[in-house]
């Protein structure tokens, strides 16, 4: 690290008088927590650089597929803690789900991007960004759908009493997880043109892109941060059925 970085990060560091000072003087109680969760955060991405540094320094596809396997545990931890599970072990079941729907979305993008497949600038930053939209949107669909089936845990019973099968009485509950993933993207793609595509756009423009690739590349992972959410969902509830239910379709 060079001086004039160092004089430019304290340069832009003098930037936080300015919520630190009008805390201070309005709200003196949350100063603390201020400098708190700004220091815990400046750790975090020192610590996702040092993660990044390592892979690019690696350049290796192992070693990204690793990482990315490594991210799908973590997310599943994060899944299992906010929907419960009802006491149940959820996390190889989403850790799974998420790891084969970000890899094959995340794969058919990098495939149609004219850039190599497994190159760390472009594998690292793809996959992260499905996984991370992926696993906020599974928590909120995954919970809808065990909430569900625990509230009403009747109406399955007296769909499979009356002869409708497994799979089409449980389409209820899985049609509650589906919109509870899909209406809160429909609300954000409302604004999203207003809020946070602007700081992707801005990004993009700074990486050298033109406008029109940076455009482009922003369409292409919206698509792909729906699609992989959707594909996330389906594929841990069906992975699911067995933790839920015996092999005779009673729930557990």
């Amino acid at each position: 690290m060079d001086s004039r970085l160092l004089l430019h990060t304290f340069l832009v560091f003098l930037l936080l008088l300015i919520p630190a000072g009008a805390l201070y003087w309005l709200e003196r109680k949350k100063l603390a927590r201020f400098c708190f969760v700004f220091g815990r955060m400046v750790v975090q991405l020192v610590v996702l650089c040092l993660v990044v540094w390592g892979l690019f320094k690696a350049s290796n596809a192992w070693v990204s597929n690793l990482w990315l396997m490594a991210v799908a545990v973590g997310a599943s931890w994060l899944v299992q803690k906010r929907c419960g599970g009802q006491g149940r072990n959820l996390m190889p079941v989403v850790a799974c789900g998420l790891y084969v729907s970000v890899f094959v979305v995340g794969l058919w993008l990098l495939f149609v991007l004219p850039v190599r497949v497994f190159d760390v600038r472009w594998f690292v930053p793809v996959m992260a960004l499905l996984m991370g939209h992926s696993t906020s949107m599974l928590i909120r669909g995954l919970s809808t759908y065990l909430s569900a089936l625990k509230a009403d845990e009747q109406q399955y019973e007296f769909l499979r009493g009356n002869g409708v099968p497994h799979l089409k009485a449980l389409q209820p509950f899985m049609r509650r997880a589906l919109l509870a993933v899909v209406q809160p993207t429909f609300a954000n793609l409302k604004v999203l043109a207003l809020t946070s595509m602007p700081l992707l756009l801005v990004g993009l423009l700074l990486g050298g892109f033109s406008p029109l690739n940076a455009f482009v590349l922003m369409i292409y992972m919206v698509i792909g941060c729906i699609s992989a959410s959707v594909l996330t969902l389906g594929i841990t509830i069906f992975m699911l059925d067995r933790l839920l239910f015996d092999k005779f379709g009673k729930m557990k």
